[in-house]
């Protein structure tokens, strides 16, 4: 009876932690210079699926492929500073007349991004030039993108 008891109690173990690597889970991205960065940093702080977009020579796009290297993701959320048709980074502003330069790292957040990219910032995706540019990313990664 102990035996059995053992052996039902490791095969649940062992199916928990199967599911558990099989869990999808959101990436959270956040540029320095966001907004509300301070309550953002705290909030995410210390979770494995957050990461911190830092002035560098490493441009915002090459640094976020990094970060999801090893990981699937359902979601990729975005917080950074915008107008319409672009993203702000820190490192660099990313719109419709420069994101070509990027393709392979946009290329590799589809390899890890099995749902959507949602951008923190309504204004990037705002007016006709925003949607121009949400159009030329969708283009490039193969994933919807939406403004929040």
């Amino acid at each position: 009876m102990k035996k059995l008891i053992f052996l039902i109690v490791l095969a649940l173990g062992l199916v928990t932690q199967i599911m558990a690597q099989n869990v999808s889970t959101d990436f959270v991205a956040l540029d320095l210079y966001c907004p509300n960065y301070q309550q953002l940093q705290a909030q995410y702080a210390g979770q494995p699926n957050s990461y911190i977009v830092t002035a560098s020579e490493i441009k915002a796009p090459q640094q976020i492929a990094t970060a999801l290297e090893g990981k699937t993701v359902t979601d990729l959320h975005i917080f950074v500073n915008g107008k319409p048709g672009s993203m702000v980074f820190t490192c660099i502003g990313l719109t419709i007349d420069n994101v070509d330069q990027y393709a392979t790292y946009f290329a590799a957040w589809a390899q890890h991004v099995t749902g959507k990219v949602v951008v923190h910032n309504a204004d990037v995706f705002a007016a006709e030039t925003g949607q121009a540019f949400k159009a030329k990313l969708e283009q490039l990664t193969g994933l919807p993108f939406v403004a929040q």
